[in-house]
């Protein structure tokens, strides 16, 4: 084969080959003989262009005309349930033409203020085998005689938005982030969670109002020295009402300052004339206590974090919705995380401690490409999960433990009684296969050449603390790229949370973390 091919090339012209090579944009310096070798160099290693991504193919937007019936609060159980999260995937993480992020943050702010409002005036849908349409108008925002026709189409298993369309110049469709569609998605959020449904009312639809009076009385009312008195005032204006013994004593102010902050703490009543006086150092106060064992302050700490089982169960609760939730990052603020526990392990007699748990306190918010990768895949890589395992993934919130309320931990999901889900999207092996190297620093290769996590990783330090903090035995570690997916069931290891991880936890919190938190809050 390559006598032929070179056989081929070698009753080409000079410039003949030359424009060959420029097509596959190769050089076309040298002889005849290097351009005759080059060429046959790139149809040896296909043109040296690895194997193309292939991506789905976008979705045909075929809006039904017919059938549509108007939504009201009958039909909450129709519909599937949608999450903050779904919203900021569509206008936020989303890839638009230019493969760039929409980060569309304002339209949904904007889209809050409209639902607020009462600016969406009716919403119809439409259920079909694998979609729910909905359409209808929402009246403009600085105009209350211009409104817009909004088209959405919702996935009826995950609620995922697919298509969209408005009639303003910034919600053109297929897949529109206006914030009049926006607006709509608030609203569909705020209902499927068990609010009420916030469209605009017509006329008929609310009660008469012909009994309410017209017009407000708008009298000024009487002055406190103009209203009557059955009592006789006394001309001694200024007289002293305090006991004989309490006047002109110079401890009186002070004896009246005790009294108030003695009632204030023993009735947890507030009264307005303790405002008057400043408030105490807290931290010049803790010298005060130098018999205790521990820095006043830092005894704070710990009965503010202490949580009962009730306490436990409410908080995992209400930050179901984790990063979109303000709470979720309350909660956290005070603790320490399964996700930095490598960090916090690993760290040495040379690490800033101080900066650390600054990074802990107030982390920042970065926005990268791997981290919106992350975010964007983390909801595919479930699914796919959950065909292959034939598993069912429930959302979950921050955990906080029992025994030691200063960690906590957010997984990926639950799964039955006893197993978690920890998903990871890597960015850099995104479009490569699984395998212990470059890309994936995290896996190596077992006794049995299987691929496993390694156990120096980061990843299994926030593995084990998960399942310690939440009270399971397994989790399922998931490995995600568009060309390869990985699943490893790991064990809770007890012996090694008790006898390694713990143990360096408890010595920073009590070491470092706790005493910047007393002197920072």
């Amino acid at each position: 084969m390559d006598a032929e091919e070179n056989s081929r090339y070698i009753s080409w012209a000079v410039s003949k080959l030359k424009q060959e090579l420029i097509a596959r944009g190769a050089s076309t310096r040298g002889r005849k003989t290097d351009l005759i070798e080059r060429l046959l160099a790139y149809d040896r290693n296909n043109n040296f262009k690895s194997d193309p991504v292939i991506l789905p193919t976008p979705l045909e937007v075929s809006w039904p005309t017919k059938g549509f019936q108007q939504l009201t609060e009958e039909h909450r159980n129709l519909l599937p349930s949608v999450c903050q999260e779904q919203i900021d995937l569509y206008f936020v993480h989303r890839l638009a033409g230019d493969k760039q992020c929409c980060g569309d943050f304002k339209a949904i702010e904007k889209g809050r203020l409209l639902v607020e409002s009462d600016r969406i005036f009716a919403v119809s849908f439409l259920a079909s085998d694998s979609s729910i349409y909905f359409s209808g108008i929402v009246g403009a925002a600085m105009k209350n005689k211009v409104c817009y026709n909004f088209k959405i189409k919702l996935d009826k298993e995950t609620a995922d938005m697919l298509n969209s369309h408005c009639e303003c110049p910034a919600g053109r469709g297929p897949h529109g982030t206006c914030k009049y569609i926006a607006a709509v998605m608030v609203m569909l959020c705020l209902f499927s969670s068990g609010k009420q449904l916030y469209i605009k009312k017509t006329c008929t639809e609310n009660l008469q109002t012909f009994h309410q009076p017209k017009h407000n009385y708008h009298g000024s009312p009487v002055k406190a020295e103009d209203l009557p008195m059955k009592r006789r005032m006394t001309d001694n204006i200024f007289a002293d009402p305090r006991p004989v013994k309490y006047r002109n004593n110079p401890g009186f102010c002070d004896r009246v300052r005790n009294m108030v902050f003695n009632y204030c703490s023993r009735s947890s009543e507030n009264l307005a004339f303790r405002y008057l006086y400043s408030q105490a150092n807290i931290q010049l106060s803790t010298k005060d206590h130098d018999y205790l064992a521990l820095p006043f302050t830092e005894y704070w700490i710990d009965s503010a974090l202490q949580v009962s089982e009730r306490d436990i169960a409410a908080v995992e609760e209400r930050t179901r919705g984790q990063a979109s939730s303000k709470l979720w990052f309350a909660e956290r603020q005070w603790r320490m995380t399964a996700s930095r526990f490598g960090e916090i392990c690993k760290a040495t007699h040379r690490r800033n401690k101080v900066k650390l748990c600054q990074s802990l306190v107030a982390p920042q918010r970065f926005n990268n490409k791997a981290l919106v990768h992350g975010k964007t895949f983390e909801r595919r890589a479930v699914e796919k999960f959950e065909n292959l395992m034939h598993l069912k993934v429930k959302p979950c919130g921050l955990f906080v433990c029992d025994s030691r309320p200063y960690l906590g931990a957010s997984p990926d999901g639950l799964i039955g009684k006893d197993s978690l889900i920890e998903v990871k999207c890597s960015y850099n092996g995104r479009n490569e296969k699984i395998v212990a190297g470059k890309c994936f620093k995290f896996l190596t290769v077992d006794d049995d050449n299987k691929i496993v996590l390694r156990q120096n990783s980061d990843y299994y330090f926030q593995i084990q603390g998960q399942l310690y903090i939440s009270q399971r035995h397994y989790c399922y570690f998931v490995v995600f790229t568009f060309k390869d997916f990985f699943v490893q069931k790991i064990e809770f290891d007890r012996k090694y949370c008790e006898g390694s991880l713990l143990p360096k936890l408890d010595l920073f919190y009590t070491n470092h973390f706790r005493p910047y938190l007393s002197s920072t809050f």
